[in-house]
């Protein structure tokens, strides 16, 4: 008799995954198409169809530690490919979501974050507070701890903003950011390895590190976007977004080495950079493609939303807060350079302390706000792309051409039926020929005994 196993239905959990954009989740019947045409989906453990019958009966443990939800790349084959329009490319973004949420420390902040309503709270007001209570804090930390004096602080905006009080206060929220983001990681890899475990998945056919670098590898080139049939164009969306938020992230770092750590091994700080240094030319690069990217795929969410999907704030709040991250950057670096450091007082000057104002709160946004919003996606997928290559999940993939559903299922239940039907007449066969070797027994054991009495009679 096979184990008894305990269902635990979430019935609030499977409200929320209809709230975050899988309101068709109830229409599966299970049929599979979605796992045949999906060409990321493994033979070892085929995706989504399995996750769509868990969010039905509301499974909140099972979706919440497995690791092929971020395996997808919401390309949409298989709601385009549903018969019953049930859309499992949206219910597994829903279930994402509700996973950063569920990992999240503390959690109500996840749901705050993600709210239109709550935009002038967590973008506005909460940051607008810090900053200000920074700058009002500036020159009594100055005294106290003897900073100030230096010449980048008579730079345009440094004499706003200080360097040593913008890198204080961005690093100490975003290192603290990253403690409730690493502390999420942490449960969600042990989810996974646990329930892995519990159904008897062996795990650790790869080591960590090759897993790690095979994982860095496709990331780096966004592969997977790339086997997409019905969005493989966001591929390039990705690509621009990524490698723009990659180089302004490197210009940033390498900004605050020049300003704190050359000058300590003899080396002239550049800081603040000119138009035609290599640092400002790969930052201006990487602003454009920022907002390239974040344009494209602003509109291809408004095309999206004509066809078979549509985007949530979830997904909006974090695009049009990149977007302007890189449009506010670009404004600043204009008045930078036009207004200048001599332009002291005046309406030119303090609408560029506004503009950067609203820049800083921006960056907050985005930083301070990554284990909650969608930004944290980037950590989560990779984690669990890291574990299927750890886990053995990606060592069969299933076929890269594209598959024709129906013909698949119509043909693959012929030939079970035509093996069946073999089967059946294989049994049948076999039970015949042992009823007729019984039969051959009996009537031989039958005449034995009359061959002896003729035998002593004779005799």
């Amino acid at each position: 008799m096979a184990e008894a196993v305990l269902l635990k239905p979430d019935r609030k959990f499977v409200e929320e995954i209809i709230d975050s954009g899988g309101g068709d989740l109830k229409l599966c019947v299970q049929c599979a198409t979605c796992s045949v045409v999906c060409d990321l989906s493994s033979d070892s453990s085929p995706f989504p169809r399995k996750e769509m019958i868990w969010a039905q009966w509301g499974l909140k443990d099972r979706l919440m530690a497995d690791p092929d939800v971020w395996l997808c790349h919401h390309c949409m084959d298989c709601s385009e490919r549903c018969t019953r329009g049930a859309k499992p490319g949206d219910v597994l973004a829903a279930v994402r979501e509700q996973a950063i949420k569920h990992y999240a420390t503390p959690q109500f902040l996840a749901g705050m974050v993600n709210r239109v309503k709550q935009i002038p709270v967590m973008f506005m007001l909460m940051p607008g507070i810090l900053l200000l209570l920074a700058i009002l804090l500036r020159h009594p930390i100055e005294g106290l701890l003897g900073l100030g004096g230096s010449v980048h602080d008579e730079a345009f905006y440094a004499s706003f903003f200080p360097h040593w009080l913008l890198i204080a206060f961005y690093t100490s929220l975003t290192m603290l950011a990253f403690v409730g983001l690493l502390g999420g990681l942490f449960k969600y890899w042990k989810a996974m390895k646990a329930a892995d475990l519990a159904d008897g998945r062996q795990i650790g056919e790869t080591g960590i590190i090759t897993s790690f670098i095979r994982t860095v590898t496709t990331i780096l080139l966004h592969r997977q976007f790339g086997r997409c049939t019905q969005r493989g164009n966001r591929q390039w969306t990705h690509l621009f977004a990524f490698y723009g938020f990659i180089a302004l992230f490197a210009v940033t770092v390498y900004a605050v080495f020049d300003l704190y750590l050359f000058p300590v091994v003899g080396l002239d700080s550049m800081y603040p950079f000119n138009l035609m240094h290599p640092m400002k030319i790969l930052a201006n690069i990487g602003g454009v493609l920022l907002i390239a990217g974040c344009v494209k795929g602003i509109l291809d969410q408004k095309k999206d939303a004509g066809d078979s999907s549509g985007s949530t704030s979830f997904d909006q709040i974090f695009i049009w807060l990149l977007l302007l991250v890189g449009v506010t950057g670009f404004i600043t670096e204009v008045f930078r350079f036009t207004v200048g450091v001599d332009a002291h007082g005046g309406a030119m000057q303090f609408t560029a302390y506004a503009i950067y104002f609203v820049h800083l709160m921006c960056v907050f946004g985005l930083l301070v706000y990554l284990p909650y919003s969608k930004f944290a996606h980037i950590w989560y997928r990779t984690l669990a792309m890291v574990y299927a290559e750890y886990s053995g999940r990606t060592k069969e993939i299933a076929g890269s051409a594209m598959v024709v559903p129906v013909a698949t299922e119509v043909q693959t239940a012929e030939t079970q039926k035509q093996e069946s039907s073999e089967e059946a007449s294989a049994d049948e066969s076999e039970e015949t020929s042992a009823e007729e070797s019984k039969e051959e027994s009996e009537e031989e054991s039958e005449e034995e005994p009359e061959s002896t009495d003729k035998t002593d009679s004779t005799q």
